[in-house]
């Protein structure tokens, strides 16, 4: 049985069946009202009665969150909505039966409701149309989990599965035969350098060059290619420089404006000083852009690029270093910046995985300026359209997140879960799964949380294992910490640019970490098959598609494992 409660914006509801052909459950767009505020989809097969054996999965918990995992045991009466859904889909076994449902039509358009009534567990989809009718049918696709694949790794490969028989991705491996630039940044570490900065939040909201706030250098590009220098003294063969704040007025300073390269740097002969030195010692180097985020104050700025909220205004999304930020229209972005911002990445000898700031990590927005109105899956599409663009002008693309309405344009996310421990307490979760890790590794490369940023010179020991054991690429960042608010939500400990015995110091570190990368970075080209917790919180064992098993001890005592023992804080691999 399944059907729909259709919710008006009068308060009042009606009830219609919805048809199931095959696997799929359909509500076709016409059979909406236009007044439609939310349609419930209620499927009677993912109940589960309180204390039951099995369990359901959440893909992420909170924007940039953890995908969670929500056991049946006793709790008072509840319902909790999730409204993040990094991957459109959940899962359910509920200990006879399980599937995988994957939300196939208006899959960015809901919340995920879940809740405890009458004995029973249940989850469903709650599109939310808010008066403005569906732009396609509402779909939900089911495909039943069966012997291997009933558990949540199961369910994970199952929907990798789906993801490349619809080519909506395709393997690093199979990639980087079109994109070398893709299989080389598997090789070695991330290395992020902010150059230069104003205060965050800015105190001059919207700015003009008379009142532009001073800019902070924090790394000129002759003492960037000493960074290099130093990289390459110490033996690390492959790494990747991302520069950030290379641009006019430093990061975030004038978007979408990125010229004259800042001269308090060493202007464009420096920069190109810098990409060309790279490319000598055989570095892959690239640049931090931002097609979303716009500014008042940049030559380029046009009101009628901006993207518009129902009311008309323009979107404001933040106070950052070039003041209040107003989104640009993903398609007026790439119909009018970002061809001329990829040519100028060539022209200054950028090759690498070019970073175009926030286009992964929030779900896309609604622009409604009638010259260019976009639903929230257009607005997806265009922001593709621009990342695929970095990949073939520059190598390889980059963003800040982890939703998924753009995986095939996407080579590299800079954390793909916001905090280890979580942002928020969500009462119905219980366990904290790497889903999204199973299903993208091999397909996508990343650094795992904002706490794994700078592993590699941070106190905490366990860091730099624990994102390699959800199958990360070490990242480090020079200046990760920038904003005068204090909020560093990368981490307190970070790396600076001091004097030459303190550069050493912290690239020898860094080369320790590559070292013990390298011996898994073939890895990087295989699937994550299953995520064994053999110990809470300390032992895990991980098998990837190629055989390989890796066993990583996150603790402060040794534990034994089939016969085996592991140190602690450490990494075998099998």
């Amino acid at each position: 049985m399944y059907t729909a409660i259709l919710r008006m914006q009068d308060g009042t509801e009606r009830e219609i069946p919805v048809v199931m052909n095959g696997n799929r459950a359909i509500l076709r767009k016409e059979e909406i009202p236009a007044e439609t505020k939310s349609v419930d989809f209620l499927p009677d097969f993912c109940k589960a009665a309180i204390s039951s054996e099995g369990f359901y999965v959440v893909p992420s918990i909170d924007n940039d969150g953890h995908a969670g995992q929500i056991f049946f045991r006793p709790r008072a009466e509840q319902e909790i909505e999730f409204d993040c859904n990094d991957m459109p889909l959940y899962v359910f076994h509920n200990g006879k039966s399980a599937f995988l449902a994957v939300v196939s039509g208006m899959s960015l358009e809901y919340s995920l409701m879940t809740g405890i009534r009458d004995g029973f567990y249940y989850m469903f989809p709650r599109f939310l149309l808010n008066g403005e009718g569906a732009y396609e049918d509402l779909e939900v696709r089911f495909f039943e989990l069966t012997a291997s694949e009933a558990s949540w790794c199961g369910a994970a490969r199952r929907y990798r599965r789906y993801q490349l028989e619809r080519n909506a991705c395709t393997p690093i491996r199979e990639r980087m035969k079109r994109f070398p630039v893709v299989g080389e940044a598997a090789l070695g570490p991330e290395v992020r350098v902010r150059l230069a900065w104003k205060p965050v939040p800015s105190p001059v909201p919207d700015q003009t060059e008379e009142t532009e706030p001073p800019i902070h250098v924090a790394i000129t590009f002759e003492q960037c290619e000493q960074i290099l220098d130093e990289f390459h003294k110490q033996g690390i063969e492959h790494a990747e420089f991302c520069l950030v704040g290379w641009n006019k007025s430093g990061h975030d300073g004038r978007f979408p404006d990125l010229f004259p390269v800042e001269p308090l740097l060493g202007g464009e002969e420096g920069l190109k000083r810098v990409t060309e030195k790279a490319k000598r010692y055989g570095y892959l180097i690239s640049a931090h852009t931002n097609l979303l985020d716009s500014y008042k104050i940049a030559r380029r700025w046009r009101e009628e690029n901006c993207l518009r909220d129902k009311d008309g205004s323009l979107h404001q999304q933040g106070n950052w270093g070039g003041g209040n930020s107003y989104y640009l229209c993903p398609k007026k972005a790439h119909e009018e910046y970002a061809e001329q911002d990829m040519n100028d990445m060539q022209r200054l000898g950028f090759r690498g995985t070019h970073y175009l700031d926030v286009m992964s990590i929030l779900r896309p927005v609604k622009c409604y300026d009638p010259r260019h109105p976009l639903n929230r899956k257009e607005a997806g599409i265009w922001r593709g359209k621009t990342l695929a663009l970095a990949r073939e002008k520059v190598g390889a693309s980059a963003s800040e997140g982890s939703w998924d309405f753009c995986i095939g344009d996407l080579d590299y996310v800079l954390y793909t879960v916001f905090h280890r421990n979580g942002e928020f307490e969500r009462p119905l979760v219980d366990k904290h799964i790497p889903f999204w890790h199973v299903v993208y590794h091999g397909i996508v490369l990343y650094n795992t949380f904002c706490d794994t940023v700078n592993a590699s010179i941070k106190s905490d020991p366990v860091l730099p294992l624990l994102n390699l054991a959800w199958g990360g690429r070490p990242l480090s960042y020079f200046f990760a910490k920038f904003r005068s608010s204090g909020t560093n939500w990368m981490g307190e400990e970070d790396l600076r640019f001091g004097t030459p015995e303190q550069l050493a110091a912290d690239v020898a570190k860094i080369k320790r970490d590559y070292d013990r990368y390298r011996t898994i970075s073939d890895l990087q080209y295989e699937f994550m098959e299953e995520f064994e917790e053999r110990k809470e919180n300390q032992l895990f064992r991980i098998t990837y598609s190629d055989g390989s098993v890796l066993v990583f001890n996150l603790g402060g005592e040794t534990c034994e494992l089939d016969g085996k023992t592991y140190p602690p804080y450490s990494m075998t691999r099998l």
